[in-house]
């Protein structure tokens, strides 16, 4: 099998796994409640109120119960105005007025890390912005980007109006990107009723969530708006909201004191006529217990879900236990339920089934594994007692691989986890879920090195790991120029051996997924082109040369795995290359936030890529290949202006502009397909000047 294949496959594979899994869990993450801050707008009815059938006056009075869950706030925040870099721009009304002391944020794109963004929404963190502020008198904004670099997602807020979004800004140090006038749209009125499943009664003050089923899969929320915006009925059981999406679905949850949640799902949304819904709901019984540890100890702060278990129980809900350990579901649909109980410290707990109406439940918890680790030094004698941890599960069928375990982020650990109980020579490791595992190990003075495999078990005693530095390979090399000169100055950096999949971008969005064996050095080189990169981890990798002068050079397939063993990767010649730069524009108006991407074209016949063995015996072969699977791109400043980050070696070249941050995906696709063309870069050239020029949309 190719390189490529080796690479590209598992990482498709992965791809789609997690789309999969993110999919499953915003579909099956309950309504955790959101952090409390400032009061989210809510729509309130306006006349005339929306006809309904004729009803009894006398509405339902259900039971005493707790109050109800409701959304968090719309946070405030620091607009970060004096930052070097940030967005900014113009928000109007649909009339063209300025739309005054409307919220503006911006908040981390998930394509920043999905895996992070993913494993924060399964733990049910609430994702505050990054700079946040509201509108001015002339509808202005300016808020700072504290990380240029990193995309941003800028969404503006209305209590009249549909939610605007701009996704995946990436502004770079010094920028300032300005996202013009963006107007407001009018948005379709939805009403409907919220009625007692049996009499057909109103159901006053009840609260209701309308969300469009596009934001309700987004990884990130709005801060304010996690379960969307919010009306409550009136007497009459009746709500309405004024700013519901113009197109596409949404899904609309119904709450209320000693009601079951309620909800209907992806309803189509109408531009001309009546979008009215009724929602029944049905006079729900709660659920409540105790959470205790495996000595009948009671737990707070653990965290139970319902999971209705039949057809007429679709419902989820969460509570969290308090400092007794109580928790409770005050209203439920009728029927079994499944009960699940985490903790970070302790085992999950699951009890089904468990029937509405039982409040004696209890749910034990066993404390989750622990281990009791001891480090020395490379030598063998003297223990080490501060450095970074990591947790790696363990295949034995495959004793070479590990992979990361998401629940039991990286930690430091320094003398104080060594307790006395131990003498002092023990660090005590907590929360590991049963399995089989290796620890991976950080510092400073040895290279990173993995831990003997061992197996935890869930409520036994600690294991005992002992684990020994090592001092791990080198990697040495020299660089030369494309007339045979030495490179001084040249940034030689160890990297993940991504081969030929190394600049794709599906590789850029999943190497956060992929576990680090290797250990992440750079050095430069001496006069005399060459370097040295020592106390490197067993592992495969690939070298990168980087110099303002030259295009980037590589060496990819190096794998160590003796101690001391010294890998010389031989010459790494630099192209000269070309500097690529120019002009985004719509309409001829300089943009910014166009992404212009270099690429090479698929090779063929006499061009194609060599084997995996191939590239494997020969450098250039190895640098036949990098050159073949080239890509660079860049990000238009304010002024429309770009610069690739890469100097570009000779040959031939497909180039791309397209828009980030529309609503859909297929608009980028619209502007590559328009703006494709193919380049030839020539010898001895220092800088090829382009334009692009993309239609408005």
């Amino acid at each position: 099998m190719s390189n490529v294949a080796k690479i590209a496959l598992p990482l498709l594979l992965l791809a789609a796994i997690g789309g999969g899994a993110a999919y499953y869990l915003t579909q099956s993450q309950p309504d955790a409640p959101p952090v409390p801050s400032q009061p989210a707008p809510t729509p309130a009815p306006k006349d005339p109120e929306p006809t309904a059938p004729a009803q009894p006056e006398v509405a339902v009075v259900p039971p005493q119960q707790d109050p109800i869950r409701t959304q968090a706030t719309n946070p405030t925040g620091n607009t970060h105005a004096d930052a070097k870099q940030g967005v900014r721009g113009r928000v109007l009304l649909p009339t063209g007025a300025p739309a005054v002391g409307l919220p503006v944020l911006l908040l981390e794109s998930a394509q920043n890390d999905p895996l992070k963004i993913f494993l924060q929404n399964k733990m049910g963190k609430v994702h505050l912005p990054l700079a946040a502020g509201e509108t001015d008198a002339g509808g202005g904004f300016q808020l700072g980007v504290l990380q240029p670099g990193k995309g941003v997602d800028l969404r503006i807020l209305s209590p009249d109006h549909p939610e605007l979004q701009h996704a995946n800004i990436k502004v770079q140090d010094g920028d300032w990107f300005d996202a013009g006038d963006l107007r407001l749209e009018v948005g379709l009125v939805v009403t409907g009723r919220i009625v007692e499943v049996t009499t057909k009664a109103p159901v006053p003050n009840a609260t209701v969530f309308m969300q469009s089923s596009h934001q309700s899969h987004a990884m990130v929320a709005t801060p304010g708006r996690e379960r969307g915006i919010v009306a409550t009925t009136d007497a009459g059981g009746s709500f309405q909201f004024t700013n519901a999406p113009r197109m596409g679905l949404i899904n609309l949850v119904a709450e209320a004191q000693g009601f079951a949640s309620t909800q209907l799902l992806n309803q189509t949304l109408r531009a001309e006529g009546a979008n009215d819904f009724t929602i029944e709901v049905e006079l729900g019984l709660p659920i409540a217990g105790h959470t205790v540890d495996g000595d009948g100890k009671p737990l707070g702060n653990i965290t139970v879900t319902a999971n209705g278990l039949s057809a007429k129980t679709p419902q989820i809900a969460t509570a969290v236990s308090d400092s007794d350990g109580m928790f409770s579901f005050a209203s439920l649909r009728t029927g079994p339920y499944l009960l699940t109980a985490t903790s970070p410290q302790h085992a999950e707990t699951k009890l089904q089934p468990v029937m509405t109406g039982d409040l004696e439940v209890k749910l034990v918890m066993p404390a989750r594994g622990s281990v009791k680790l001891r480090v020395l030094a490379q030598n063998g004698r003297a223990p080490v007692k501060s450095y970074r941890l990591g947790l790696k599960r363990f295949f034995e069928n495959n004793p070479l691989g590990i992979a990361n375990v998401p629940e039991f982020p990286d930690k430091n650990i320094n003398p104080g986890d060594y307790p006395s109980e131990f003498n002092g020579q023990w660090a005590l490791i907590k929360g590991l879920p049963s399995g089989h595992y290796r620890f991976q190990i950080t510092e400073n003075n040895h290279a990173k090195t993995l831990s003997p495999p061992f197996q935890v078990e869930e409520g036994a005693p600690p294991v005992e790991v002992v684990c020994e530095l090592t001092l791990g390979g080198i990697i040495i090399g020299t660089v030369i120029d494309d007339r045979g000169k030495p490179v001084q100055g040249a940034t030689v950096t160890s990297d993940m051996n991504a081969g030929l999949a190394a600049d794709t971008q599906i590789f850029e969005i999943f190497a956060s997924m992929i576990p680090e064996k290797h250990t992440k050095s750079s050095t430069t080189t001496d006069a005399q082109g060459r370097f040295r990169l020592p106390k490197l981890a067993y592992a495969d990798y690939m070298i990168r040369v980087a110099h303002p002068q030259y295009c980037e050079g590589k060496a990819i397939n190096l794998k160590l795995e003796t101690e001391g063993q010294v890998y010389d990767v031989g010459v790494i010649q630099l192209a000269l290359g070309t500097v690529i730069e120019g002009v985004a524009m719509v309409e001829g108006v300089p943009t910014g936030q166009i992404t212009v991407t270099l690429s090479t074209p698929p090779p063929t016949g006499a061009d194609a890529l060599p084997t995996a063995a191939q590239q494997a015996q020969s450098p250039e072969a190895q640098q036949q290949a990098a050159r073949a699977l080239f890509s660079a791109k860049a990000i238009s400043d304010g002024d429309g202006r770009f610069r690739l980050l890469k100097r570009v070696p000779p040959g031939t070249y497909k180039v791309t502009a397209s828009r980030s941050g529309g609503d859909s995906p297929f608009n980028a696709l619209i502007d590559m397909r328009e703006t494709e063309r193919q380049i030839t870069v020539q010898p001895g050239t220092e800088s090829l000047p382009l334009e692009f020029n993309l239609s408005r949309r």
